[in-house]
């Protein structure tokens, strides 16, 4: 599936965006899982990294109170200069959260799988389903958990770039 592009205006001229960028960018990280790795650190103060390329950055800040090991990660681009600043901007979720989250996934399936088939016991077909029901429900919530975090710091991170990069969403 194709993914939207999400843009928006700014008010800021290309080398007020580029100083302001840079200024946010409080540590240069290549944004690759090694760079997550070695940078991420739950007990830090919230901290921007970032990169610049060229008409390309990206930028995310992870700390204790920005969505712990689950941060978004955005990406933008000028598009157009003439009419004021116009930038592509979207989101994606690091790697080393994605990581973190299929390792889990796979931990949790197996514990559930385990404790299904060989620990606990049922007296019926009654006691069988609900013992399924309960297990899918604590799956379903350990998913859902992850994915609120996610999308809460991807929510509160946007607004704080477009209030610092003076944008505006156009679409």
């Amino acid at each position: 599936m194709a993914e939207r592009k999400k843009l928006h205006k700014s008010t800021l001229s290309e080398t007020e965006f580029w100083e302001k960028i840079s200024f946010l960018i409080e540590e240069q990280s290549s944004g690759k899982l090694k760079g997550h790795v070695k940078k991420f650190n739950p007990h830090r103060n919230e901290k921007i990294f970032g990169r610049i390329e060229e008409n390309k950055f990206w930028i995310w800040k992870h700390g204790l109170f920005s969505g712990g090991i689950f941060y978004p990660i955005f990406y933008g681009e000028l598009l157009d200069r003439k009419n004021g600043l116009t930038i592509q901007m979207n989101s994606k979720p690091n790697s080393l959260g994605g990581l973190f989250f299929i390792f889990l996934s796979f931990i949790l399936v197996i514990g559930i799988i385990v404790w299904l088939l060989c620990i606990q016991e049922y007296d019926s077909t009654r006691q069988k389903i609900l013992y399924l029901f309960i297990a899918i429900l604590i799956f379903l919530i350990f998913q859902a958990a992850p994915n609120f975090t996610y999308t809460i710091s991807k929510r509160n991170f946007r607004t704080f770039l477009e209030k610092e990069l003076k944008m505006k969403r156009i679409n």
